[in-house]
């Protein structure tokens, strides 16, 4: 869903693209044959599938390869199931399933916050989900001794083309540049919109070898 970080089970925006890459020795089947499309279905509404012929794009100079990129409108939210299937040109078919939730465009929704490595020596890299692709982000990191001192700040802009973030690095220094002593730290998450001046936060831990 909106580009190649997305992970099963992930959230999205109210208006989504799915995307589909897709490989055969014998090429794509494209031509629109009874049960032969390329289709997806969306929370097992069979009666109404979504056919993707004309969403497929083959890849330049070679025919064994291309994509489907299609977009979806006004989603409800919530947990919603998209079973994907398309047939090479000997109509033999491939099914896939990808699951994700809707999270309404009128709140911030932060999922999967952490930081990579953790526990790390010399540099850590903190990674989130949010729903507001494309959109100007204010995210702040504020790292923490578990009484609560900050240790560190960060403030940066971020735009990301997908659900997923990891634009911000930390290097293990204080605000003065000093390495900080081992051991276990508290990192607060902030996310604000720009447009809506909506805001959501998370709490994590990390610990520094």
């Amino acid at each position: 869903m909106n580009d190649q970080t997305f992970v099963s089970g992930g959230i999205t925006n109210n208006s989504p693209v799915l995307l589909a890459f897709l490989e055969d020795e014998n090429g794509i089947n494209t031509a629109s044959g009874i049960g032969h499309d390329i289709v997806a279905i969306l929370d097992g509404n069979e009666s109404n599938p979504y056919i993707l012929n004309d969403y497929y794009e083959t890849e330049l100079d070679n025919y064994k390869k291309g994509k489907v990129q299609f977009p979806f409108r006004d989603l409800t939210a919530g947990l919603h199931t998209i079973n994907f299937k398309a047939w090479d040109v000997y109509n033999n078919p491939i099914n896939m399933e990808i699951q994700f939730t809707v999270v309404g465009n009128d709140a911030i929704a932060l999922n999967n916050v952490l930081n990579y490595p953790n526990p790390f020596v010399n540099y850590t890299q903190f990674w989130f989900t949010h729903n507001r692709p494309l959109e100007p982000l204010e995210v702040q990191v504020q790292v923490m001794t578990i009484t609560g001192k900050i240790v560190w700040s960060k403030n940066q802009t971020i735009t990301t083309e997908g659900f997923l973030s990891r634009e911000i690095t930390w290097d293990g220094r204080d605000d003065f540049g000093d390495k900080i002593g081992k051991g276990v730290y508290i990192y607060k998450l902030t996310v604000k919109s720009n447009l809506s001046n909506k805001q959501s936060e998370k709490f994590e831990k990390l610990v520094i070898l």
